[in-house]
């Protein structure tokens, strides 16, 4: 239920395609998304890395959805309260307070692959980042990458900028203390989450040299090349 009203949230770079649902706004636009596909290595349709939507019509919309098959989700758990209630914190800029629900949210659903993605936004966007990245390790450490998707819940922001802001901050203490890992680690997944493919794997690289990260630090970088390969295939054809 947790991903049927909020998968405007979900930003998927492995895996599957979430089902769409209605933004409504001024423009009355629609809100899809793209996944990687992994089995051809390459970005479906016309995206690109640093481009996660797409706007389509509501004809669209209604006929996609109806090709998806068992959609339709169990009746609303507490889990999903805890997430919704994380959602609308993290909306508000009540980090901690979302970390603490989406954590919640986790004791109550320890097998969503999903949430722990949200968990580790949230400490991020609150300044934590040493627990931000303890987060984003384990969840990368424990995913089947041909199976589970490596997500970067970009869509909680309203606001990009507060993003953007937030990374700078990530960045610049990144810079202050060149020799700390994790802080590489993190860095890494968020520029590449906004499509700084060639910065990133500078970070992945770097990070991957500590016993610690080496396996997550891995797993980011294989994909980071991925995504440049695939790009760099796409703009010379």
């Amino acid at each position: 239920m947790r991903y049927y009203w909020y998968p405007s949230h979900l930003y998927t770079w492995r895996g599957y395609q979430p089902v769409a649902r209605q933004i409504y706004g001024d423009t009355n636009n629609y809100y899809t998304y793209n996944y990687y596909d992994t089995s051809t290595a390459q970005l479906t349709d016309t995206y690109t890395a640093d481009n996660f939507t797409t706007h389509e019509t509501y004809a669209d919309v209604r006929e996609n959805l109806e090709n998806q098959q068992d959609t339709t989700p169990e009746n609303q758990q507490i889990a999903d309260t805890y997430f919704e209630a994380g959602m609308k914190a993290f909306e508000n800029a009540e980090y901690a307070k979302a970390a603490q629900r989406f954590e919640e949210a986790i004791k109550l659903a320890p097998e969503d692959i999903i949430l722990p993605y949200a968990f580790s936004q949230a400490l991020f966007a609150d300044g934590r980042f040493e627990h931000a990245v303890q987060v984003l390790r384990t969840v990368i450490n424990n995913l089947q990458p041909d199976q589970e998707g490596i997500y970067y819940p970009r869509g909680l922001y309203l606001d990009e900028k507060l993003l953007f802001k937030q990374i700078d901050q990530l960045a610049d203490q990144t810079q202050r203390s060149p020799s700390n890992p994790d802080l590489q680690l993190l860095l890494g997944y968020h520029l590449l989450g906004i499509g700084e493919i060639d910065t990133s794997i500078e970070q992945f690289a770097k990070a991957s040299q500590y016993p610690q990260n080496t396996e997550a630090a891995t797993v980011l970088l294989r994909f980071a090349v991925e995504l440049k390969t695939a790009n760099d295939e796409a703009n010379n054809n």
